[in-house]
């Protein structure tokens, strides 16, 4: 149960690529996007009819996705021209091939070229200082993009959740995750309706922070209103086993169910083991013992659950802890077949033992050693003491020797061999 993966957050703006020279006067009516900038905008020193034409047939190619052509003659506007604004106009066509392209990185040279000309209007060379930090950011480049992007913001003077949102996923990238959170909540709040990914990258910076409860309330926000977001409960429950708070976990998981959204073997398997883990923290461990074993027991009877060594254990530990010790054996006999070693008929022979079943115990447990044990010398000094319950000495006695050989069991063995050798019972 982990945190879903931050979602990318670096999405390109798309260069735009202007028609040069067509819409002056309606270009003249449009309200700037920088009307705040520090940046005196410069005059567009683009004279020749013939460099202006070149330039809008590389747009126009590019446009028309004829990357051989526009290359051409963008390239010829870089090496004949004159005037400053066409060579940048230029570059960034060049960028924009590069980014067609996907080659991201060949891009920002050519890029900040264009910036360096300083003769593009303010819209678009703030755009293009933003495209940078964007691609920056996308070739994980996070500290020259957080750069590029505060210069874009100290310079630009624009408001812009996108930007925040990018600044924000930037020093979540660098650690720095109370300025991620600081940046977050200015992105949101300059766009209520902003996407999801917003709120999780939010909620990362405080699970960065190990601030789980501010964490909590974000997801149980987007639970609220989104309660069959099943990629959200999950979340939730995570946040909640994060801060060790496993019983809103379970409240959040059961109401997932009882709503229909769990439908996995891992939803089924998840939810037993939560009901199984807080039984065994609690003074009576019955009531959600059984609940866990009725959820396995639910999934297997639809089909949801598929047959395992996982399933079929985790069905005997339940029942076990519910103190139903025969639905335990028979769950954990199922388990047996689909395990590589013999832990689960070390776990069944110890049972058999434990009942008194002396004979099918200490059999069962050699066959456990046969297929191999993590505890070897437990299995010996179980099979010692059903031996000693069986009254031969002799076989305890062997039994004994073979768990002295473990250091997890060899103080408690020798002490039972000096009883047995010294004639005591």
């Amino acid at each position: 149960m982990k945190v879903r993966s931050l979602p990318n957050l670096l999405l390109l703006l798309a260069l735009a690529l202007i028609a040069v020279g067509a819409t002056n006067a309606k270009d003249a009516k449009k309200a700037p996007e920088y009307p705040n900038a520090k940046r005196e905008q410069p005059q567009n020193d683009l004279r020749s009819e013939r460099e202006q034409r070149l330039l809008q047939d590389g747009f126009n190619a590019l446009n028309s996705k004829d990357d051989a052509k526009a290359t051409g003659d963008l390239n010829k506007v870089l090496k004949d021209s004159s005037s400053k604004y066409a060579k940048a106009m230029a570059l960034r066509g060049l960028a924009q091939i590069q980014m067609n392209a996907g080659n991201i990185k060949a891009a920002i040279p050519l890029l900040q070229q264009a910036l360096d000309l300083n003769s593009l209007p303010n819209d678009d060379y703030f755009d293009t200082m933003l495209t940078i930090a964007q691609i920056q950011a996308q070739d994980e480049q996070w500290q020259p993009a957080l750069t590029t992007l505060q210069k874009w913001m100290t310079e630009g003077r624009k408001q812009s959740g996108a930007a925040y949102a990018l600044e924000g996923n930037i020093y979540y990238r660098l650690n720095q995750y109370q300025n991620a959170i600081g940046a977050m909540k200015q992105a949101l709040a300059l766009k209520p309706d902003a996407p999801d990914s917003w709120n999780q990258l939010l909620m990362a910076s405080y699970f960065g922070l190990n601030d789980y409860s501010q964490a909590a309330k974000l997801e149980e926000a987007v639970v609220a209103k989104n309660p069959d977001d099943k990629a959200a409960v999950k979340n939730l429950v995570s946040v909640y086993i994060q801060a060790k708070e496993p019983d809103k976990a379970l409240k959040v998981m059961a109401a997932a169910k009882a709503r229909g959204l769990y439908t996995t073997n891992d939803d089924y398997i998840n939810l037993a083991k939560m009901y199984l883990y807080i039984a065994q923290n609690q003074d009576n461990p019955k009531p959600n013992a059984l609940q866990a074993a009725a959820v396995v027991q639910e999934g297997l009877n639809k089909k949801i659950v598929t047959p395992s060594l996982e399933a079929y254990k985790l069905l005997g530990d339940a029942d076990y802890v519910a103190g139903e010790q025969d639905k335990a054996m028979a769950a954990w006999t199922k388990a047996s077949p689909y395990a590589k070693d013999g832990d689960m008929d070390f776990m069944r022979a110890q049972l058999l033992i434990q009942d008194q079943k002396f004979t099918a115990g200490r059999s069962l447990m050699q066959t456990a050693l046969k297929r191999g044990v993590k505890r070897v010398g437990a299995a010996w000094a179980l099979i010692g003491n059903a031996d000693l319950a069986l009254k031969d000495r002799k076989a305890a006695t062997a039994a004994f020797e073979k768990a002295a050989q473990d250091p997890e069991t060899r103080a408690a063995a020798e002490k039972v061999l000096k009883q047995l050798r010294g004639g005591k019972k």
